[in-house]
């Protein structure tokens, strides 16, 4: 049985496909836009190279490596909730010992004031109950004048290119629906300012071109059949707007386009 991504980044462990999972994760290291954002993300960190940085709701481990090489004379600590993501994202980082992973869940982290000198979190309050629990407990575990970073999209912005106008709003506002917080990203600067100060605010584009990278990222046919079985669109409409976008991805016509925010807030 298929998971839909969004139900399935909720709860990774229930899910009855983490491979279709950590195959989305997978391919977004792949896709230059998202590579451009997360590196804004690193750098909004201000990390020195002898800095502690905390990874919030790490997956895979991709990002732990990459944090890594900012800090060499430092550390870097990926949490997540996930076991089979903490079990991957070790197997990763196997060979530093510099870089530890530690299953907990971030509404409450055993983990000390001031620990850390950066704390980052990416696409991760989207799917979590209480954002602002995480955002405060990120606050938390840095030091005084330590950063704190987050990336998250806003789903409000996604939009997919199609021949029925009437028929991708259905698909998106669909899709939408299924992400347990769809409009954090442009939240973020709400949510962080409660408390820190903001230090950087930039939005970033993600704009894929080829309906294969779509499909993978943004679960198109799923969310179509999920459209069809709601009948809030009828099968036929659904088959005809599949293969619109195939014809458009043949002739170069095709894309999709969602907004990530990324937002740091400063310790005072």
């Amino acid at each position: 049985m298929s998971t839909f991504l969004a139900d399935g980044f909720r709860s990774v462990d229930s899910s009855a496909d983490t491979e279709k999972l950590g195959r989305c994760l997978s391919a977004m290291e792949d896709l230059a836009d998202f590579r451009a954002y997360k590196q804004k993300s690193f750098e909004a960190l201000n990390l020195r190279s002898d800095s502690d940085v905390a990874d919030i709701a790490c997956g895979l481990g991709y990002d732990l490596l990459k944090l890594r090489q900012l800090v060499p004379d430092g550390g870097v600590t990926g949490f997540d909730i996930s076991e089979a993501f903490v079990a991957a994202a070790r197997d990763l980082a196997a060979s530093d010992e510099s870089v530890r992973v530690v299953q907990g869940d971030v509404h409450e982290m055993a983990i000390d004031d001031g620990a850390f000198d950066g704390a980052r979190t990416d696409r991760s309050l989207q799917h979590m109950e209480k954002p602002d629990v995480a955002v405060s407990e990120m606050a938390r575990i840095v030091k005084q004048g330590g950063t704190v970073v987050a990336a998250e999209p806003d789903w409000t912005s996604y939009h997919l290119v199609s021949d029925n106008a009437e028929v991708s709003a259905v698909i998106e506002r669909e899709f939408g629906s299924t992400i347990r917080n769809p409009a954090i990203g442009r939240q973020l600067v709400d949510l962080l300012g409660k408390q820190l100060q903001i230090g950087h605010h930039s939005v970033h584009p993600i704009l894929l071109r080829h309906l294969p990278d779509a499909e993978i990222i943004f679960d198109i046919t799923h969310s179509v059949q999920r459209c069809c079985d709601k009948q809030l669109i009828t099968k036929d409409d659904g088959r005809a707007f599949l293969e619109s976008l195939s014809r458009r991805s043949e002739n170069g016509t095709f894309f999709a386009l969602l907004c990530v925010h990324v937002v740091s807030g400063i310790k005072r």
